[in-house]
């Protein structure tokens, strides 16, 4: 037995008394910060029941895996903004979640609270086939999860599409125990036409460029160049803020090709597949900017050799909206699950919902591009930039590489041409 002395101050003894009752901690600050949150992204006032004849047990938290796509022409990127206006998918996953009553009105605004985690971040205008969501969710034991699916799909904007819903593991974590990621970058073969005259670009190139189709020797040159981002590269000149002595600046790519060529309205698009463990910022688009720049301007393969070097290379940064996120892998993962129930992978079943979805996507950006020429005018603002100065630069680095010089090889500042839009 343990017991309190107190001093008694009337008489001067010590007493034992029992011990005081500690106070439940309460995390005000996080408390504070969740009503906060609450003003800015205020939760669905319409909440959502279960289907007619479901006889649901009391909701226990449980670890969910999601596995989402969706059209990310309408989001301004994927992670969750502190900025009520700023639309984002996990903001309109949140949303549902709640009106589904599977997150509580407490746990609402703070994602962490949940234990909320995400296997990729995308950008602004990004798409997705199949990106992964975990979360623990207020889940009935004796309602199926494929109920809950159905009524979040219900609830979720047409552009997210829901299509499964795994039980993971207590220490499952999207982000941490994917083995490594793959998207698909798909590209308007007019983008790779070189140009006649590179410094001098003429305004008919750009009339009526959507007819043009890539041949099958210029496709097997962009196969070749492809090839250089292949290995463990640093990609400092593919990001922000980063240099060439950051470890974070090294990236292992498994693969990077062009698959195929298919015809989307008028349009001719090329498929670009690119696997790796894992993307640096903007990384990938500013991946096929080189591809396009080097191309068009028909500019020597040393000059891309250079730009994995220790130095400052500025690269072009293509459109996103061409960019999607085709899959998450757990292939190790899936291997030594342990606690995994199942393997953390899209269902057979689903497959077919996928691959419509991104029938749909494609022919989304078919028609954008015919409507706003987004690549039209991105290529505009590329071709008549100041490149000419480009191999002298080089021939400057080659001089100074003794010297560990960094140099500016490439610099884009671009100058603006305009064409009406009817001609284009």
């Amino acid at each position: 037995t343990w017991g309190l002395m107190k001093r008694n101050l009337e008489g001067g003894e010590n007493i034992e008394g029992e011990p005081p009752k500690k106070e439940a901690k309460v995390h005000e600050s996080m408390t504070k910060a969740c009503e906060e949150e609450k003003k800015i992204h205020p939760p669905p006032e319409q909440l959502i029941d279960l289907p007619p004849g479901t006889d649901p047990e009391k909701p226990r938290k449980k670890k969910v895996i999601l596995i989402c796509g969706y059209n990310g022409s309408e989001f301004v990127g994927s992670q969750k903004q502190p900025t009520a206006s700023i639309r984002t998918v996990e903001g309109e996953i949140e949303k549902a979640l709640f009106q589904a009553k599977l997150i509580s009105y407490e746990n609402y605004g703070k994602l962490q609270k949940i234990a909320f985690t995400r296997a990729t971040r995308t950008d602004k205008k990004v798409h997705a086939l199949q990106n992964f969501f975990s979360a623990k969710l207020l889940i009935s034991p004796s309602v199926d999860l494929s109920v809950y699916k159905e009524s979040l799909q219900k609830i979720l904007p047409t552009d997210i599409k829901l299509f499964a819903m795994i039980e993971g593991s207590k220490r499952f974590n999207t982000k941490l125990c994917c083995s490594s990621r793959e998207y698909l970058y798909y590209l308007p073969s007019f983008c790779l036409e070189p140009l006649a005259d590179p410094k001098n670009p003429s305004k008919a190139c750009y009339v009526n460029c959507h007819k043009y189709r890539i041949t099958k020797e210029g496709l097997e040159e962009v196969n070749k160049l492809c090839k250089h981002y292949i290995g463990t590269r640093k990609f400092h000149n593919y990001t922000q803020g980063i240099n060439a002595k950051q470890g974070q600046a090294s990236r292992y790519i498994t693969d990077m090709s062009p698959r195929r060529t298919l015809v989307i309205g008028d349009i001719e698009f090329v498929e670009f597949f690119i696997k790796g463990q894992s993307f640096l910022y903007n990384q990938i688009r500013k991946m096929i900017g080189m591809l396009i720049l080097l191309i068009r301007k028909q500019f020597s393969v040393e000059i891309f050799e250079n730009s994995f070097k220790n130095n400052f290379f500025t690269t072009p940064l293509a459109p996103g909206n061409g960019l999607m996120l085709k899959r998450v892998c757990y292939d190790h993962y899936n291997t030594v699950k342990g606690a995994q129930k199942e393997d953390v992978a899209l269902p057979e079943a689903d497959a077919d919902t996928v691959e419509k979805f991104t029938q749909e996507i494609l022919e989304y950006i078919s028609k954008q591009e015919m409507e706003t020429k987004v690549y039209v005018n991105w290529l505009l603002k590329l071709d008549s930039s100041n490149e000419g100065d480009t191999e002298d630069g080089l021939a400057e680095y080659k001089k100074n590489n003794a010297q560990n010089a960094n140099l500016n090889i490439q610099s884009v500042s671009y100058t603006h041409l305009t064409l009406p839009t009817s001609d284009l």
